[in-house]
């Protein structure tokens, strides 16, 4: 399975995290499902759930001129999280 690294920029702060996962997708939903709230200022429980359903719901997208990068824009209470994800791994 592939390992991806996600890298999280919200309320100005930047959070890194890495997962194994089947897909793209199946890494973003599996990193936020991860996500320690206690260590992202901003983020409590009720901003994860919903930062959660987004990105099951909303599909990655495709960075051009970059192989094997995704990027995926969630607007949660509070702010915008921006997220990109690199498949580091095969």
């Amino acid at each position: 399975m592939p390992r991806y690294t996600l890298i999280v920029d919200y309320l100005g702060g930047t959070y890194i995290s890495q997962v194994n996962a089947a897909s793209p997708k199946c890494a973003f939903v599996k990193a936020a499902q991860e996500l320690d709230q206690s260590q992202i200022s901003g983020l409590g429980m009720k901003t994860k759930e919903t930062l959660i359903k987004h990105v099951k719901t909303e599909e990655p997208v495709r960075l051009a001129g970059v192989e094997n990068v995704w990027c995926n824009i969630a607007d949660l209470r509070g702010g915008i999280a921006l997220m990109n994800l690199v498949q580091t791994e095969i």
